[in-house]
C-alpha cells in the first residue's frame, strides 16, 4: 500500500470565525513537489487546513507521516495534533516545520527536547526537503528508529538512542520556479470554499535586516523570483475559480515582503487590474508594499483600481531605534515622497508603528505618530512588539541587552476544543524596556485607540486649517470627558489592555481554559484583538456617540481658531453638518440596519459644498428651508459590504475581522436631496470619505 502523507497548515475555526483566512501555501508547495517527484504508487498525500477534518482523518485513517506547520498562530494546535496522531498510531512519523523556532541552535535543541511529539523538525524551506524526508522514511521501512540512524538533512531528529541530532540548515533554493504551482496543478481547488482567501507570492526573500522580523536574517537576504508568466497564469486561474466557486471572496493576499518595489511588480499589478475588469476580483489586496523605490510602488498601486493601499511600514522614526533594529537601510525620505504623490493622485496609504522596540520611549513614539499624521497618511496602525521566534530580537542576547519585559496574551480567535481538550495559542509581546515603563505602554495604547477610531480610513477628514496632529491630540481628552457610553468605551479598552497580559505562557493558557473564561473567549467578550474590536464597536455599534465626540472636539478647535466667526448661522450649520457626517457612515447592529437607508432634514447641501472644493463660507449652499436628504449605499458598495457580512456575520467577533477586510469606500453612503414629492433632486455625490472636511 502507498504511504499516506498528511500535510496540515491548521487554522482555528472553532469560534465560527476563521482566525487565519488564508488558503494554505507552504504545505501546498510541499505537496506539489511530492506529487511530481514521488511515484503515486508509493505515496498518497492530502492537504488539511481545518482541524476537525484532520481529526476525523487521523482517527479513521491514520497517516504514516503527519507534517505540520509551525507559525506563531498555530503552534499549540499543531503540537496537539502531533500528540493525537501518536496516541492513535504510535508508528506515525510527526514532522514539524516553519519559522516559529528560535535562531540559537542550543534553544532549538531545547525546544525539540521539550516536545517528544515531534520526530523531525525541518529547519529552513521545506518545499523539497519534505519529499526528501518522506523518501528517507520509506527507505527506512517506515521505521522511526531506522530513520534516526540515517542523516536527515537540515533538521532536528533523534538517533536510535534518543539523542537529538541537529544538521545545519540547507541553503535556500534559488530556482523557485522548479516548485510546481499549487494553483495550476489544482491542489488548492478544494479551498475555494468562500471562507479562505487565495494567497500568492511573486518572490521570496527580503533585502532588509530588521531584527524584529523572522525574514531579517542574512539567510533571507537574496530575492528569488517566480517568473511573471507563471504569476499571470496563477492569477488568472484564481480569478476564474473565485468567480465560479466563491464569488463573495473579494480578497487577494500577496505574501511578498516588499511588493511593488521591483519593476516587475508593475506588470503583475497591471495584470491583476485586467482580472478586476474581466472578473470583478479582487476588490481588496492585502500586501506589504516596498520600503524604497516610491515611483515603482505608485505605478503598481495605480493599476488596481484602489484595491491596494500603500503600506508604509515605518515601525519607528527615531534614528537610535532604527539603528537598534538594523533598519537604517530604509530611506525615510522615500515615505515622504510617496505621500506627496499619493495625495496628488487620489491614492490611499497606510503606515504602522511598533510600540516597544529597543530604545523607543513614549516621547519618541508619539513624535512619530505626529509626524505621520501631519503627512496626511490615510490609516495609521500601531502594533506591540512581538517576540517572534526566528528573529534576532527574540534571542537571549537582545532580551538582556535592552532589558525587555514581556508578557503573554492569547492570540485572537486562535482557540478551540478538540477531543474534549481546550487548545489555544499564545503570543509573547514586549510591554516595557529600559526606555519604556509599563505605564507609558498603557498611555501609548490609549493614543493608538484614538488613531484607530478617529483617524483611520478618513472616517473624519481634517480641514478648517487645523493641523492634523492638533486635531488628533484633542480627541483623547474628548473621549475622557465624553458621555457615559463613550467614557465606558475608553475605560473598558484600558481595562482589557491591562488584563489581557499574563506573566507566563502557562498562566495565560490556564486562565482561558477555565470553563467560564473559555465561554467568554468563545463569544468574543475577552481575548480578541482589542484595536479591531473597539474599532468595530465604534464603526457599527457606537457610531452616533463616536461621531458626536469628533464633531464636538472639532467645533472647539474651529472656535478657538476664530473660524466660526466667518460662518453665518454657525450653530445651525454645525448642527446640520454633524447629522450629515453621522448619516454618511453605514452602521448598525443588524444586517438590515447596516445596509439600509437613512434620511434627515438639512438646511445645507453639504455634498455640493464638499464637491465644489470650497470649504470656506458655506452660505451659498444654504437652502431656503429644511429639505429631506436620503443616505444610501450605492449598489457596488452595498454588494461588497453585503458579501463581507455574508463571510464574517454581524456578530462582534466577526465585525472585528470585517473591519480589516473591506475597502473603506464600501461603508460610505451617498447623500441625495429629495424634493417634496419624493423625487431625487441632486446627482450622485458619493465621496470616498465619510465626513468630508471637518
Amino acid at each position: 500500500m502507498p504511504s499516506k502523507i498528511y500535510l496540515a497548515d491548521l487554522r482555528y475555526n472553532f469560534s465560527g470565525v476563521l482566525a487565519n483566512d488564508c488558503m494554505p501555501l507552504g504545505v501546498a508547495y510541499m505537496k506539489a513537489v511530492m506529487d511530481r517527484d514521488l511515484p503515486a504508487s508509493d505515496v498518497e498525500s492530502r492537504l488539511f487546513v481545518y482541524p476537525d477534518r484532520l481529526l476525523d482523518a487521523i482517527t479513521h485513517d491514520p497517516p504514516d507521516v503527519l507534517m505540520l506547520s509551525n507559525y506563531v498562530w498555530n503552534e499549540a494546535l499543531s503540537l496537539f495534533f502531533g500528540k493525537i496522531a501518536k496516541q492513535i498510531r504510535p508508528e506515525t512519523l510527526v514532522v514539524v516545520g516553519g519559522p516559529n523556532i528560535s535562531l540559537e541552535p542550543e534553544r532549538q535543541i531545547d525546544y525539540f527536547n521539550r516536545h517528544p511529539e515531534i520526530d523531525v523538525y525541518i529547519l529552513g524551506e521545506a518545499d523539497f526537503l519534505a519529499a526528501e524526508i518522506v523518501k528517507l522514511f520509506m527507505a527506512a521501512g517506515r521505521s522511526k528508529r531506522a530513520l534516526g540512524a540515517m542523516t536527515v538533512p537540515s533538521s532536528l531528529y533523534r538517533d536510535p538512542d534518543g539523542v537529538t541530532i541537529r544538521n545545519e540548515t540547507w541553503e535556500r533554493h534559488k530556482q523557485v520556479d522548479e516548485i510546481p504551482s499549487p494553483w495550476l496543478t489544482g491542489i488548492q481547488d478544494e479551498f475555494f470554499d468562500g471562507k479562505l482567501a487565495p494567497m500568492i507570492e511573486t518572490n521570496r526573500g527580503c533585502p532588509f535586516s530588521c531584527t524584529f522580523c523572522a525574514q531579517g536574517t542574512r539567510w533571507y537576504a537574496k530575492i528569488h523570483n517566480f517568473t511573471i508568466e507563471r504569476m499571470k497564469e496563477e492569477i488568472h486561474y484564481i480569478a476564474r475559480m473565485i468567480k465560479a466557486r466563491s464569488p463573495s471572496m473579494g480578497t487577494l493576499r500577496i505574501a511578498d515582503s516588499n511588493y511593488g518595489m521591483y519593476e516587475r511588480d508593475i506588470e503583475i499589478s497591471s495584470y491583476i487590474g485586467q482580472m478586476q475588469r474581466e472578473y470583478g476580483w479582487p476588490t481588496f489586496i492585502d500586501a506589504t508594499t516596498g520600503k524604497n523605490r516610491p515611483e515603482r510602488i505608485i505605478k503598481s498601486l495605480e493599476q488596481v483600481s484602489g484595491a491596494l493601499v500603500l503600506y508604509q511600514a515605518v515601525q519607528s522614526l527615531d534614528d537610535d531605534v532604527l539603528r537598534n533594529v538594523k533598519r537604517q537601510a530604509i530611506k525615510l525620505e522615500a515615505y515622504e515622497q510617496l505621500q506627496v504623490h499619493m495625495r496628488g493622485r487620489g491614492l490611499r496609504s497606510t503606515s504602522d508603528l511598533i510600540l516597544g522596540l529597543p530604545g523607543e520611549s513614549l516621547k519618541t513614539h508619539l513624535a512619530a505618530l505626529h509626524r505621520l499624521l501631519d503627512s496626511d497618511i490615510n490609516s495609521l496602525h500601531n502594533f506591540q512588539a512581538m517576540m517572534l521566534k526566528g528573529s534576532e530580537m527574540e534571542t537571549q542576547a537582545c532580551r538582556e541587552q535592552f532589558k525587555f519585559v514581556t508578557r503573554f496574551r492569547v492570540l485572537p480567535k486562535n482557540f478551540g476544543i478538540y477531543r474534549d481538550e481546550k487548545v489555544l495559542d499564545v503570543e509573547e509581546i514586549i510591554v516595557a524596556t529600559d526606555t519604556l515603563p509599563f505605564d507609558d505602554y498603557v498611555t501609548a495604547r490609549k493614543h493608538h485607540l484614538v488613531s484607530s477610531v478617529f483617524w483611520n480610513d478618513s472616517w473624519f477628514e481634517r480641514h478648517f486649517g487645523i493641523k492634523a496632529s492638533q486635531w488628533w491630540g484633542a480627541l483623547l481628552p474628548a473621549l475622557e470627558g465624553g458621555s457615559a457610553p463613550v467614557r465606558n468605551f475608553l475605560d473598558s479598552f484600558v481595562s482589557e489592555t491591562v488584563n489581557e497580559l499574563f506573566p507566563t505562557r502557562e498562566s495565560c493558557a490556564e486562565f482561558y481554559r477555565k470553563d467560564e473564561n473559555f465561554e467568554r473567549l468563545r463569544h468574543g467578550e475577552i481575548g480578541d484583538n482589542l484595536m479591531y474590536k473597539y474599532r468595530a464597536l465604534a464603526s457599527f455599534h457606537l457610531w452616533k456617540e463616536i461621531c458626536a465626540v469628533a464633531m464636538s472636539a472639532t467645533r472647539q478647535l474651529v472656535e478657538e481658531r476664530g473660524a466660526a466667526r466667518d460662518i453665518e448661522h454657525f450653530d445651525e450649520f454645525w448642527s446640520d453638518f454633524s447629522v450629515f457626517v453621522e448619516r454618511k457612515h453605514a452602521d448598525g447592529y443588524s444586517r438590515d440596519e447596516v445596509l439600509g437607508t437613512k434620511s434627515a432634514p438639512l438646511r445645507y447641501d453639504f455634498d455640493a459644498w464638499l464637491r465644489d472644493g470650497d470649504i470656506g463660507e458655506p452660505g451659498a449652499y444654504r437652502l431656503a428651508e429644511p429639505t429631506k436628504f436620503e443616505f444610501s449605499l450605492p449598489p457596488e458598495a452595498r454588494r461588497e459590504l453585503a458579501a463581507a457580512l455574508d463571510v464574517w456575520t454581524t456578530e462582534l467577533k466577526g465585525l472585528t475581522k470585517l473591519v480589516t477586510r473591506i475597502n473603506v469606500a464600501c461603508q460610505v453612503r451617498e447623500c441625495r436631496m429629495v424634493d417634496r414629492y419624493g423625487d431625487r433632486a441632486s446627482g450622485d455625490s458619493r465621496r470616498e470619505s465619510v465626513a468630508g472636511p471637518i
